[in-house]
């Protein structure tokens, strides 16, 4: 079982599960009583890498569920997140998180990270921009070289995948640079 707090910017926001032999990524809803399918974390885990992922072991993972405080939505403003949580058939009981097998709590290697980002990509239309990567601010010219590796075909997961895309480097909101590819054809 890898069970993880997920924070922004330093909070606390969720107790997340991965689901490892599925590759995907589970939120505990206090007011639904289950972990429940949440798309946005899994693409966070697997490919925008933008939250802080803290591995926990079971006996804090129940002391998250019991204290009931991460994942809450009872704020008017979370209502169209609450809903799609509820509508989600794809969750699980606590019984089958904490009851899996243990497996050691880690991070996705390069690897499986980069897989995942092919993976998507391969699965959006032409021209959906993706961030790949994010790097600080004084990380400029890796960026550049990041997306001209990208382009070219350097990066092993894209090469492979034989898929041809395009690369390009924004400015987030915070000053760091992202690294964005698109499916071309």
């Amino acid at each position: 079982m890898s069970l993880y707090t997920v924070s922004y910017l330093g909070q606390d926001q969720w107790l997340a599960f991965e689901d490892t032999q599925a590759a995907r990524i589970y939120a505990y809803v206090p007011k639904l009583g289950r972990f429940v399918l949440h798309r946005q974390l899994g693409r966070d885990f697997y490919w925008d890498n933008e939250l802080d992922w803290t591995p926990v072991d079971a006996a804090t993972g129940h002391g998250i569920v019991e204290a009931g405080q991460l994942g809450k939505l009872d704020d008017p403003r979370h209502r169209d997140l609450l809903d799609e949580l509820t509508a989600e058939p794809d969750h699980k009981t606590l019984a089958e998180v904490f009851g899996a097998q243990p497996v050691p709590e880690r991070t996705p290697s390069p690897k499986e990270f980069a897989a995942a980002k092919v993976n998507a990509l391969a699965s959006a239309a032409p021209g959906k921009w993706f961030t790949y990567k994010v790097y600080d601010r004084d990380k400029r010219k890796a960026a550049s070289v990041a997306a001209r590796d990208l382009r070219t075909g350097k990066i092993a997961a894209v090469r492979k995948s034989g898929l041809h895309i395009d690369s390009r480097v924004t400015s987030t909101v915070d000053g760091r640079f992202a690294v964005e590819i698109a499916r071309t054809t």
